[in-house]
């Protein structure tokens, strides 16, 4: 029986199914309230239940923010701490008070509070804010279960590989899920933008979303196939079938093992123009995968973890313990460390940043740090004495100007003098920065001859040059880091740094599209930094390459006037 969905991670799996689903009847009302509340007291009693719920469900939350930190990665961790702001705003909390003196018990009150919510979710339109619905009932459901003292849905436990057929994944149970034993996900819901579709896309596991009934027909132990190419998902296939896909997944593997064998070669282009391709990094404890991937490097160490779920500012020993971590895991390739990239978007309580009404335009990246030398000081002198245990770089992020490198650097100058003078051991850092505003991409020659290198962030440049907020679902088509307006701003980016002979990377998503490698490259790009299971796939599309008919493309493609006629030369390109 034949399933069709949404691709959402590339692969093929065959082997024996693990069904999980949950439950579609909401809470019910507590065992231990009345289903009617009387009376001044009883109001104040079930308050109190809401409250000591509450509170144990953003204590779950809080470690959850450091497990999907780790296992997934900073930015994916967000998820738990916008849960967190959910769950504390004022609105939801007065909601279930006036639902309480309307003779609710707090149970049901969470769930008509939630549900109402959810209702005008699902009334705008679009894949994005359907799974935000998803995840906002599954909230609902962990808040009153915390009220109520509930263990939820357990997960399946599963001591061998399974293809995980589910209804859909919540983002708790993604992270809480032993994904080595997973060889695919197979979810009657969700999309691409999905939280499960996330995992598998950066643990190279093939998922297919939006399959409808598929749970619902399959028993734990049956045989299917899981194509996470075509967006297919076959339930006790044929004889015949089966065959196929074996030979469609050996084929795939030959081909996997021939770029993974070949991973710890150099990018050498086919006119010997040679290339760095390194990995992005988490958290200390990935750098061994960085390594097993044949990554060059760290082309861009998030540093958010170390203030995530902690009451207490990270100490300067504290930092240096982890950054020398990471380059003893390193083994002697250089480590990228970007400096705290965190705003008003995130409830981070060590911090204590107040809230903003556009974060992302706010006190956010290099500007907090100035403004706040309790945290620049300690995180620049751990991170010049750890640059006396092995090559490492500091970047500064959202840089929009000379007069901020200026600063910044005289301020680094300042306390690495100062670990001089306690007779510490410290490093020759290079200083870089980020290019990731259209403010320094179109300074970006001013700015090169004050940084050591460039790193291009590609996320934030494409957002911030199209004016799109690419969370945002009415406008997500227009977040296009194709468009020629965000191209031109990345070739400016890369001559400028040719003509200063500073290096330029760029450690954006954009960096590992098979498109756009070629066009990169053209451009003068020459270091990479992407996901660890990436750089085998990047390295081997450089050593397609000839560099003279990339520069040929990228002059080709500079005059286009729109993201469509640019995908459409670069899909017809051959080198």
């Amino acid at each position: 029986m034949r399933f069709n969905g949404i691709g959402a991670s590339e692969g093929i799996a065959l082997g024996l199914t693990a069904v999980f689903r949950h439950t579609e009847e909401e809470a019910a009302p507590s065992d231990t309230a009345p289903s009617t509340i009387g009376g001044r007291g009883n109001i104040e009693t079930e308050m109190k239940r809401f409250f000591q719920g509450r509170d144990r469900l953003v204590r779950e939350l809080e470690t959850l923010v450091s497990e999907a930190a780790e296992k997934i990665g900073v930015e994916e961790a967000g998820i738990f701490e916008g849960y967190i702001e959910i769950v504390m705003d004022d609105e939801i909390e007065e909601s279930v008070r006036a639902g309480i003196a309307n003779g609710m018990d707090a149970v049901t009150a969470i769930n008509k509070t939630i549900s109402g919510i959810a209702e005008e979710f699902a009334a705008l339109e679009g894949s994005y804010m359907g799974e935000r619905t998803s995840d906002l009932k599954d909230l609902g459901r962990r808040l009153s279960n915390a009220v109520d003292n509930r263990e939820g849905p357990a997960l399946p436990v599963l001591t061998e590989p399974r293809i995980l057929a589910v209804d859909e994944l919540s983002p708790v149970e993604t992270v809480r899920l032993d994904m080595s034993k997973v060889l695919a996900i197979a979810a009657d819901r969700g999309g691409k933008t999905g939280h499960a579709a996330i995992l598998a896309r950066s643990l190279g596991i093939p998922c297919v979303t939006g399959l409808g009934s598929f749970s619902g027909s399959a028993g734990d132990g049956w045989f299917c196939i899981v194509d996470g190419d075509a967006g297919i998902v076959e339930l006790d296939p044929g004889e015949e079938l089966i065959r196929r896909y074996k030979r469609l997944a050996a084929a795939r593997k030959v081909k996997q093992d021939a770029v993974k064998a070949a991973a710890f070669e150099p990018a050498i282009t086919k006119d010997g123009i040679t290339f760095m391709v390194c990995a992005n990094l988490g958290s200390p404890d990935e750098a061994e995968s960085v390594c097993n991937a044949g990554a060059d490097g760290v082309g861009l160490f998030r540093t958010e973890f170390l203030y995530m779920n902690s009451r207490s500012l990270p100490s300067e020993a504290e930092q240096y313990t982890v950054y020398t971590k990471a380059l003893r895991m390193l083994r002697g390739k250089p480590l990228t460390v970007r400096t705290l990239d965190i705003g008003g978007d995130k409830d981070l309580p060590a911090l204590g940043l107040t809230k903003e009404d556009n974060p992302f335009l706010g006190c956010r990246g290099i500007r907090i740090s100035l403004e706040r030398p309790d945290l620049f000081r300690p995180q620049i002198r751990a991170l010049f004495r750890a640059a006396a245990e092995g090559p490492l770089h500091i970047m500064f992020p959202m840089v929009i100007s000379v007069t901020e490198v200026r600063r910044l650097k005289r301020e680094a100058a300042t306390w690495k003098a100062e670990l001089e003078a306690e007779g510490a051991a410290v490093g020759n850092a290079p200083i870089g920065i980020m290019i990731e505003t259209p403010a320094a991409a179109l300074m970006a020659r001013e700015l090169a001859a004050e940084a050591d290198f460039f790193s291009i962030g590609t996320n934030d440049l494409t957002q911030y040059t199209l004016a799109v907020d690419r969370t945002n679902e009415r406008i997500a088509d227009l977040y296009d880091p194709f468009n020629p307006a965000v191209l031109r701003l990345i070739q400016q980016t890369c001559s400028a740094a040719i003509e200063a002979g500073i290096p330029a990377s760029m450690c954006g998503e954009f960096a590992s599209h098979e498109l756009a490698v070629p066009l990169l490259a053209g451009f003068g790009l020459r270091e990479f930094s992407v996901a660890a299971p990436r750089v085998p796939l990047v390295k081997a599309a450089i050593r397609r390459l000839d560099s003279r008919s990339c520069r040929a493309l990228a002059q080709q493609v500079i005059p286009l006037t729109c993201a469509e006629e640019v995908r459409e030369v670069l899909a017809k390109w051959k080198t």
